[in-house]
């Protein structure tokens, strides 16, 4: 055991290691996402190819949406164009591109935002670590996250989850190290990277604008514990969850009146027709993980998703907020309210949990040389495993988040060694 730890002690070593493990797990999904999108029709890249052909419509003068693709008895798996009016507007300008080099593009521009992120957490929690040694964990162990190996195979928008979420985490929120001199939010320019890509992310998928209200709730929380002074960016002005929740709405509010003044208000009408038509879809299935889906299979009756989808909603939203006014550690209060995001839609895809990822990487930075980096490499390695395990049972990937939630309760000291 001496031996083995000799080695692992060196940081050379160490990097060369996680560059051998990260290097199997990436020609693995790159050979794996090749074959799959080889085969005729592609079985990678299709949620991407739906948005592409979408924009390929905008881009001929059409609607986006096809009409009759959903209806009465059209079932979850259904494969259609669904999204708001302007990503399939912002997907115009690049349609005439192959989708495999948009997939390859996007996909690797959204890991390298998870990295990005990585390194700001590493950098905030911990100045005296390199954030290199952050990074390389978290890119070589990314491949094997089951959820998020297939959001970047399918092409789909919740790549960019991480980057999204995570941005919040650094630009609305505080870390040990800024708790402890008395600060109480991100730098400005996660501020305003945060604000801009969870208020696109909102826009594109709609449920992760749950967000938005713990933004609004955490910074009033921030300024009642603290005062005006300490929860606040820029000079004292604005509460840092405000300035982040402001960037958002801005960059709604700007994204929606150029789709408006560009293409017109008839796009946005057939997107309520869509939605509209949506509800008499069946929302049931093993695939579709949310509570209402869940609990419809357990009793058997696929009308009850249905009924109870609001009351799911309204349940996430309570809880939100009240992570957002009771819980002070920032990452478990983000944490807990991003999970209630993803089940405020009827439908909770499989690998909509890969929003967890910035905040496995933000425990794991937090507890490093303390007395709880064991307990919490363990969490996260559990997860880890039981997101895999769940490409059996796709269910089964809420028990990860379980674990990425624990793993996110602040270590009993948060003095380092």
């Amino acid at each position: 055991m001496t031996a083995l730890r000799r080695p692992l002690g060196n940081r050379a070593f160490r990097r060369l290691i996680w560059l051998l493990i990260g290097a199997i797990g990436w020609v693995g999904l790159v050979l794996l996402g090749a074959a799959l999108f080889a085969q005729r029709p592609a079985r990678a890249g299709f949620d991407l190819a739906l948005i592409l052909e979408a924009g390929r419509r905008v881009a001929g003068g059409t609607s986006p949406y096809l009409a009759g693709a959903v209806g009465q008895g059209t079932q979850v798996e259904s494969l259609f164009y669904s999204y708001p009016p302007p990503v399939a507007q912002a997907a115009s300008l690049i349609a005439g591109l192959p989708t495999g080099l948009v997939l390859v593009a996007t996909g690797v521009a959204a890991t390298l935002g998870f990295a990005a992120v990585v390194a700001a957490l590493a950098r905030r929690e911990a100045p005296g670590f390199p954030a290199i040694d952050a990074v390389l964990p978290a890119l070589a162990l990314a491949p094997f996250v089951y959820p998020f190996a297939i959001a970047l195979l399918f092409g789909n928008v919740d790549a960019w989850f991480p980057l999204a979420y995570g941005a919040v985490l650094l630009g609305g929120t505080s870390g040990l190290v800024e708790r402890s001199a008395g600060a109480a939010g991100g730098t400005t320019g996660w501020r305003l990277g945060g604000g801009i890509a969870i208020g696109l992310v909102s826009l594109a998928k709609l449920h992760p604008a749950a967000v938005l209200g713990w933004l609004a709730i955490r910074g009033l929380a921030d300024r009642r514990r603290n005062g005006p002074e300490g929860a606040t960016s820029g000079r004292g002005r604005v509460a840092a969850a405000w300035a982040t929740l402001g960037v958002a709405l801005a960059t709604m509010a700007v994204v929606s009146a150029a789709s408006v003044l560009i293409w017109g208000t008839g796009p946005w009408a057939q997107y309520l027709d869509v939605l509209r038509a949506g509800t008499g879809a069946d929302f049931v299935s093993r695939l579709n993980v949310g509570p209402a889906s869940q609990l419809a299979r357990l009793s058997g009756d696929s009308t009850l998703a249905l009924r109870i989808a609001p009351v799911v909603a309204a349940g996430a939203l309570a809880a939100s907020a009240a992570a957002a006014w009771f819980l002070r550690p920032g990452t478990l209060s983000l944490a807990v309210a991003a999970t209630a995001s993803l089940v405020v839609s009827p439908i909770t895809w499989f690998h909509y949990p890969v929003a967890l990822l910035p905040f496995a990487a933000a425990a794991w930075v937090q507890a490093r040389g303390t007395a709880g980096a064991g307990r919490t490499a363990g969490l996260l390695i559990g997860a880890l495993v039981v997101a895999g395990l769940s490409i059996s049972e796709p269910v089964a990937v809420w028990l990860a988040v379980a674990l990425v939630l624990a793993a996110c309760l602040p270590p009993a000291e948060s003095v380092r060694a």
